[in-house]
């Protein structure tokens, strides 16, 4: 792990970007998947929107993916895991960067069938306290011909497409990076994240 981590941190360093695949262990990732699937089951997952407080609204023009936060007063052992190795990479990046980060917020989120999220910025109008964002996928033999790619677009022009194989984290600078989910032929399940700052 501790190499990953120093992965990550280089990448961050050196690019704002990075990919890494098999971060998480691959039992872990199974039973965040089984989590997520006994959330639906329960009807816990809401449609998302976007915006926040006032301005928050559906719009599924822009994303149609179901979501459920992770509730701090309620996680298994499994979500507690995964916070866990999630504080050791903050710990990390706040040495390397001095950022002060402070907590990750982070959410299910599952893409149903030709689901899809435009191209956007992981920050609200306004507000800079998402810094970094974490985004963790757990689709198992994940094939090329599924589509649900991350696109994410660099400063020069140019586009990464990232496949959401179970294990991988994309981690990147939330002001710096648009991204978008393209849509997938089956469903397509992930953790998304963000390392924040305070106000």
């Amino acid at each position: 792990m501790k190499n990953k981590i120093e992965n990550i941190l280089n990448n961050l360093e050196q690019q704002g970007w990075s990919v890494q695949e098999h971060f998480f262990p691959a039992e872990l990732i199974q039973k965040l998947k089984e989590t997520l699937s006994s959330f639906r089951q329960q009807g816990l997952l809401k449609q998302a929107g976007i915006g926040r407080k006032n301005n928050f609204h559906i719009e599924q023009s822009i994303r149609s993916d179901e979501i459920k936060w992770f509730d701090e007063n309620n996680t298994n052992e499994y979500q507690k895991e995964y916070l866990n190795i999630a504080q050791q990479l903050q710990d990390a990046i706040n040495q390397r960067f001095f950022l002060g980060l402070f907590e990750l917020e982070v959410h299910y989120a599952l893409y149903p069938p030709g689901a899809f999220y435009k191209r956007h910025l992981d920050q609200h109008k306004n507000q800079d306290i998402r810094v970094i964002t974490l985004i963790t996928y757990l689709n198992e033999n994940w094939e090329n011909e599924d589509g649900g790619e991350l696109q994410l677009y660099l400063k020069n022009g140019d586009t990464i497409s990232i496949s959401p194989e179970a294990g991988t984290v994309v981690c990147f600078f939330s002001a710096d990076f648009e991204h978008e989910v393209l849509p997938a032929k089956r469903e397509r399940a992930s953790l998304t994240g963000w390392f924040r700052k305070r106000t």
